[in-house]
């Protein structure tokens, strides 16, 4: 057993990082939070459709919204401007605080929308002079039906 002076290092010292640096960005840093408030229904007959579609959430929540928007008259533009409004506007006929809820919501998800995805879905929201909460149900429950999902 040899012994070590007290002046010598116990631990080797961590060499530099030789693996491969990364070079680009995630792809979801690109992407944009968008909080989704269903109705319990919407979000049972979301769930059973994602299910028997094999469809993710951020998938079928790009669709349903590109599709509603592609619906409106007049349709929302496919490409929104680079400098297009992202910011989801609040609804303005949102009932006071303590109004009893006549449809209860399931607990919010977070779905990472495209930017162009979430320009249309801000611009349905102002052209339908409706909130988020109510354009989203609206978006999914159109496109369950379309898909032909039962309610």
């Amino acid at each position: 057993m040899t012994r070590r002076s007290p002046e010598q290092p116990t631990a080797e010292p961590q060499s530099a990082r030789t693996g491969p640096r990364r070079t680009r960005k995630p792809q979801w840093t690109s992407l944009h939070p968008t909080i989704a408030h269903l109705y319990t229904d919407i979000d049972q007959r979301l769930t059973d459709g994602l299910e028997t579609t094999g469809m993710g959430l951020q998938e079928t929540f790009e669709a349903a919204i590109n599709t509603y928007c592609d619906a409106l008259e007049p349709p929302i533009p496919a490409e929104m401007p680079e400098d297009a409004d992202l910011k989801m506007p609040r609804d303005p006929n949102e009932p006071l605080p303590g109004t009893p809820i006549d449809r209860p919501t399931a607990p919010p998800a977070v779905v990472r929308l495209q930017r162009n995805t979430r320009a249309r879905l801000v611009a349905a929201c102002k052209q339908k002079q409706m909130g988020g909460k109510a354009v989203i149900n609206d978006a999914i429950e159109a496109y369950l039906d379309e898909l032909d999902l039962e309610q």
